[in-house]
């Protein structure tokens, strides 16, 4: 499977299999909210806790996952959190009560909370970085169908069946996956003695702290605007204060919270947990609307936001190839602006609207979040040194979590408090439709929010690589591999004069510059080929094309004349792929290694200084490698 061992593809099988059955997992529960509530007699803002409680645990797991893998094999942590998830998994299947569904969902938590940052560092470390782009890639399709189909599964065995079904379902898909992960995966390297060790008092006050604040913002809903809920939250705020403080002291922290102090980082972990809090009581919200208010099943719920899914899943491959080429500024300003719009177009739903405005809509909202979580959260990690990124991972990712889980906690304790206020003015169904369009308005004002920090903070200046490379030392390493010797051409050349460079200079890739030399496009002779191909006979390589032009062929004759004249940038390939000078090695091999590049233009203030081979790279690596071998010292590639 392009160049992966058996061995490899097993792996990503199997672990991707578990990531992909725990979010199918999480979106099935979101269309049986309703059916949940009606069955076990509660209202909204207990309700909600199924959806924040998974997500609090969900967090506390993840920093904690960070000590597990280096203390337990893949193989064994993999099979212990399947286990965890599925007993968590038979009880909420069997939840006779509020209380032993909860308790469920929270031990799925702890499974669940575990296997995604394990998958993700695990496929890291196992793949080379050339198929570092591939594995990835796969993961993010596979786990982005989950989203997809998930809602549409849930509401047809809700329709015909009940939601105990659905915890039943998901747990046995996780036991032929464990037996699968018996059978094929190694055990691996167990943890050894100079393993760090878990601080104890860390997890007690982390626990403490961040449930505490999520209770209290979750009982607002239960006891108004009155003292009671902000005696836990204020609680929570103090165990923090404590715990943030021990972070800062320990040599080995549970969360590296110094990296906080890289302004580009904070600022991409704020908008990302502002951008969690604001959208994650969706999952809540909506399938209270369709099938409460309007009257609709389940499956109806499921199919709203089933396009959705879909157009987050296939923009999460394309938003990558849009941040290489044009950066975080425009897609995150585009994104959280179309994020504020079209979450105020939903404050004003009322029990008479099309469901097809509805998924219109949400699939817009989708659309816009694949502008913003990836390219932002990418865009704050690139700021880190390579030493801290697994810190920064799991960092922004506990941030994350933690913020979705107080903002639907927030959300869904206004929507109650609204509704009740007012039921007996409005009745149940309308104060419940007033509650449904305040809950949304409080959502877009937290949208607004980020489209402003994204605004002020959210930068594409070539000194936002400068700053994480203050040494020179990444631009001295790409200096060294490119080549200076460039041959250009303006904007205006023909495919003709491309061919020309092609044949004179012996390179198969030209780029296309204007004026201030600013890389435009990049012709190949691949490029051509295809502008050949598409106009007839389809020739898949140089040979075939010079053999055709041997040939006394005269409509041949015609379609390599046209496409000669042809402007060279109306074949070259779309948007131009380039790293900055001050790139680091690993973002360099990235770059190449997902777009299966020979090349890429290295750029400096957005202007072309050279060109890096693969060739070049692979040699580099090769002989650091050697080096270290030989003098038996980790080198320092940054």
């Amino acid at each position: 499977m392009l160049g992966l061992t058996k061995k490899q593809v097993v792996m990503l099988l199997v672990l991707v299999s578990g990531s992909f059955i725990t979010i199918l997992n999480q979106t099935l529960v979101t269309p049986a909210l309703p059916s949940i509530m009606s069955d076990l007699s509660i209202d909204a803002s207990s309700a909600q806790w199924l959806t924040t409680a998974f997500t609090l645990v969900n967090a506390i797991m993840i920093p904690i996952t960070a000590y597990l893998t280096d203390r337990f094999s893949t193989k064994i942590l993999f099979i212990v959190a399947m286990i965890a998830f599925i007993i968590g998994s038979l009880l909420a299947a069997w939840g006779p009560n509020f209380a032993v569904l909860l308790t469920g969902r929270m031990i799925q938590a702890c499974g669940a909370g575990v296997l995604m940052p394990m998958v993700m560092t695990v496929m890291l470390l196992t793949f080379p970085v050339d198929r570092r782009g591939f594995a990835m890639g796969l993961f993010g399709i596979i786990i982005s169908f989950a989203p997809a189909i998930g809602p549409t599964i849930a509401g047809l065995i809700i329709d015909n069946a009940d939601w105990h079904t659905l915890f039943y379902i998901v747990a046995g898909l996780a036991a032929i996956d464990i037996a699968f992960a018996i059978l094929t995966l190694h055990r691996g390297r167990e943890g050894d003695e100079e393993t760090p060790k878990l601080d104890k008092p860390s997890v007690i006050l982390s626990t403490l702290g961040f449930g505490a604040v999520l209770y209290g913002f979750g009982a607002i809903g239960s006891y108004g605007l009155s003292i009671m809920p902000f005696i836990p939250v204020v609680i929570g705020v103090v165990i923090l204060v404590f715990f943030f403080r021990r972070q800062l002291q320990l040599e080995n922290p549970m969360l590296q919270v110094r990296i906080l102090k890289n302004r580009r980082f904070m600022a991409s972990v704020v908008i990302g947990m502002i951008v969690n809090a604001a959208i994650m009581a969706n999952g809540v919200l909506i399938p209270i609307y369709v099938q409460d208010l309007c009257g609709q099943t389940a499956t109806t719920s499921a199919i709203v936001m089933l396009p959705g899914a879909v157009v987050m899943g296939v923009m999460g491959i394309v938003a990558g190839r849009l941040f290489d080429k044009h950066g975080p500024r425009v897609m995150g300003i585009v994104g959280t602006v179309l994020l504020t719009l079209m979450t105020v177009a939903l404050s004003v739903l009322t029990t008479t609207t099309s469901l097809l405005y509805l998924s219109i809509v949400v699939c817009l909202r989708h659309f816009a979040l694949s502008l913003i979580n990836m390219p932002i959260s990418t865009w704050g990690l690139n700021a880190l040194d390579n030493k801290v990124l697994n810190h920064g991972n799991a960092l922004s990712n506990t941030l994350r979590q933690v913020a979705g889980s107080l903002g639907t906690a927030l959300v869904i304790s206004v929507y109650s408090m609204v509704a009740a206020s007012n039921t007996s003015e409005l009745g149940q169904v309308e104060a419940s439709m007033l509650g449904v369009n305040v809950s949304f308005l409080v959502q877009a004002f937290i949208c607004l929010a980020a489209t402003i920090l994204v605004v002020v903070m959210v930068k594409d200046k070539a000194t936002d690589a400068a700053q994480a490379d203050p040494s020179g030392e990444r631009r001295s390493i790409l200096a060294s591999l490119m080549k200076t010797d460039l041959y250009l051409l303006p904007a205006t050349a023909t495919v003709a004069d491309a061919v020309n460079i092609f044949i004179e200079k012996g390179v198969s890739a030209v780029p296309l510059v204007d004026e201030d030399m600013m890389v435009r496009d990049i012709i190949s002779d691949g490029d051509v080929i295809r502008a050949l191909s598409r106009r007839g006979k389809t020739y898949l390589d140089p040979i075939a094309m010079i053999a055709a032009s041997e040939q006394d062929d005269p409509d041949f004759e015609h379609k390599l004349d046209s496409v000669m004249d042809m402007p060279a940038s109306s074949i070259a390939t779309l948007g131009v792929i380039s790293v900055d000078e001050h790139a680091s090695f690993d973002e360099l091999c990235r770059v190449i290694g997902e777009n299966h590049l020979k090349k890429v233009p290295v750029l400096s203030n957005g202007r072309i200084v050279g060109v890096i081979n693969r060739s070049d790279i692979t040699l580099y690596a090769m002989k650091i490698y050697m080096e270290r071998r030989a003098n038996d010292i980790t080198p320092a590639v940054v």
